[in-house]
């Protein structure tokens, strides 16, 4: 995954990053595990002053955090665009007079296509949103519809388009493999759409059966299938090619940009810098603290109105657990795990802790070294899971 253009300056990475977890959806995608709920339009009001408070909560504890700079704010989901503009602009008014925001910060917005249209997204423009990720996951109008998802191919393309004409200048859109009765013709399809619109960034990834999901229980009563591992692999393979084909590099296992448009908020989570994340599901990393916040609505909210911050999970990383987590970590990234940096941040060589794991990698040609650093290889990247698992030490 080694590339020459390094022109990002990780050292810019320093700041905090801010995350808004808004856990609605218009309908709920059948392969879908992350806290995101349909039909709770009556909650909307009471959620947001919920978050608002929250960020009070958390500031009366960490009264120091309003000082640290913070350049990217990230709204996800479920469907941020699910709210009304009235109703973010009150999130981010609270966000901009409680933090230290700088002046570039690079903020992202989720959203669905098809719930969206011209005059809502440049009213998100106005409010300093800069770039915007679409849940597309394919132009297949019978697999959309399969998978519960709000929109056809027709509005995806035209909700880019929209995008670009409102003022944003970074669009991202997610695309997934392995879809139930995808095929390869498929593949190349979306690909020669994704040609044609103007955006320079993707996300794609490999479906995941996750348990409780709907698709989940099809699957289990074999209602319906999945592709095999090796048409799946053929399919990882199509995309890997057609993506770089069309000019996108993979500066992370799963995400692909032009021009270096990179998800600057994501590679805080790839950098092991310290973010805060607000609402119901949401995650945070701060002082060396993992925590995570009530999943499910209704308690979060409840929480809150008792004055009780809503962690229902809080983790200490330790030193060893640090060291592991930035191996693999970097080696998602194109950067990869360089040795000056590693031992800078921790006093001691990469080497002398993995060593033994690294040459097995290396030997393997799952990675390779260069200049200092490991890095993945294709056939690394493709078996990445392995790869990373090496790193944790019984």
């Amino acid at each position: 995954m080694k590339t020459d253009s390094n022109i990002l300056n990780l050292s810019t990475l320093g700041d905090m990053g801010l995350y808004v977890h808004i856990p609605f959806c218009k309908q709920k995608c059948m392969y879908c595990d992350f806290p995101a709920y349909q039909n709770l339009q009556d909650y909307y009001e009471t959620y947001i002053y919920a978050l608002v408070q929250e960020i009070d909560l958390w500031i009366s504890e960490h009264p120091e955090s309003k000082e640290r700079p913070i350049d990217t704010i990230y709204f996800g989901g479920g469907t941020p665009t699910e709210l009304s503009i009235q109703q973010i602009k009150m999130i981010l008014d609270k966000i901009k007079s409680t933090f230290t925001i700088t002046d570039d910060c690079h903020m992202t917005i989720e959203s669905n296509p098809g719930e969206v249209d011209l005059r809502y997204l440049t009213k998100l423009v106005q409010l300093g949103f800069n770039r915007i990720s679409f849940g597309v996951q394919t132009f297949d109008d019978k697999a959309l519809t399969m998978l519960h998802r709000s929109h056809n191919g027709e509005k995806a393309k035209e909700a880019v388009y929209d995008a670009k004409e409102a003022g944003f200048a970074d669009i991202n859109i997610d695309l997934i493999y392995g879809l139930p009765r995808q095929s390869l013709d498929d593949i190349k399809r979306n690909l020669t759409i994704v040609e044609e619109l103007p955006i320079n960034h993707i996300s794609t990834y490999g479906l995941q059966v996750e348990v409780g999901t709907y698709l989940y229980h099809l699957v289990q009563k074999n209602l319906i299938s999945i592709p095999s591992e090796s048409i799946d692999e053929a399919m990882y393979d199509t995309m890997m090619e057609g993506l770089k084909e069309l000019g996108f590099e993979r500066y992370e296992i799963s995400n692909f940009s032009k021009d270096n448009f990179y998800s600057r908020h994501n590679l805080k989570y790839w950098h092991y810098v310290d973010y805060l994340g607000f609402g119901a599901g949401a995650h945070s990393f701060y002082n060396g603290v993992r925590r995570s916040n009530n999943r499910n609505v209704m308690p979060y909210i409840q929480s809150v109105d008792r004055y009780v911050i809503p962690t229902i999970d809080t983790e200490t990383i330790t030193l060893e657990r640090a060291q592991e987590d930035f191996c693999f970590l970097a080696l998602r990234t194109k950067w990869g795990l360089d040795e000056q940096k590693f031992e800078d941040t921790f006093g001691v060589s990469v080497y002398d802790l993995f060593g033994t794991t690294l040459e097995d990698l290396v030997s393997k040609g799952l990675l390779e070294y260069q200049n200092g650093s490991y890095h993945l290889t294709a056939k690394g990247a493709k078996h990445g899971n392995y790869v990373f698992s090496q790193f944790i030490r019984e």
